[in-house]
């Protein structure tokens, strides 16, 4: 599968009991359907109320089905604007899933998922590059 922002094949990862699909390149992250309901559960399932969004980005193409995905906005602190295939999943850019996961966390207590996210992507975090 190539990532849908620069195209690189992206990297399969077992996180949180699921598989994630991640490019190391741009640090990008794929999630399929209902993966992050999954990674959510029980920290705050009012963030995932996904509306239309209008911005002047360029559309993505689904990494499955080669279709346009449509912006969404994902209602978490200022909001974060992903990329939806309805029929597949979500993308994530650099660094917007840790806000989504950030968000969802309850009275400011670290999340589990949030130091798994951590220590699955420290690597990147030495290099430079961001989550």
């Amino acid at each position: 599968m190539r990532c849908p922002h620069c195209s690189r094949v992206l990297v399969t990862l077992d996180f949180c009991d699921i598989e994630v699909d991640y490019c190391y390149t741009c640090g990008g992250i794929w999630l399929d359907n209902g993966e992050i309901e999954h990674l959510t559960a029980g920290d705050g399932d009012e963030f995932l109320n996904m509306d239309g969004a209008e911005v002047n980005e360029k559309k993505r193409r689904c990494p499955l089905c080669r279709r346009s995905m449509e912006k969404v906005l994902m209602r978490v602190g200022e909001g974060v604007v992903l990329d939806r295939c309805r029929a597949h999943g979500i993308w994530t850019d650099a660094g917007e899933l840790r806000k989504i996961l950030n968000a969802a966390c309850r009275e400011g207590r670290p999340s589990r998922m949030i130091q798994l996210l951590d220590e699955m992507f420290a690597a990147r975090k030495h290099e430079g590059g961001c989550l």
